[in-house]
């Protein structure tokens, strides 16, 4: 893993995969999703899953940590979209 453009692939998959945290924490401690669309959940979750498996068969760690990371947290804001159709407020 000395290889410059692994190391570059690995930041590329923290800095976007880190952007998905603030908007999964803030979807669960609000417990409100409303603001995405099941279309949208959807798209985003197979596109991220294909990514993933992309990566598995690659043997390409970046793409793979990053998108099962991705994956877990798009998990939780379609549970919480789910779980609680309309805002509690």
């Amino acid at each position: 893993m000395n290889d410059v453009t692994s190391w570059i692939g690995l930041l590329a998959g923290c800095l976007t995969t880190a952007s998905f945290f603030p908007q999964a924490r803030k979807t669960w401690q609000s417990r409100s999703a409303e603001d995405f669309s099941w279309p949208y959940l959807l798209l985003f979750g197979v596109g991220i899953v294909m990514w993933d498996i992309y990566g598995i068969l690659r043997h390409d760690l970046a793409i793979t940590v990053a998108n099962t990371v991705t994956i877990l947290l798009i998990s939780i804001i379609i549970v919480t979209k789910a779980r609680y159709p309309k805002s509690p407020i």
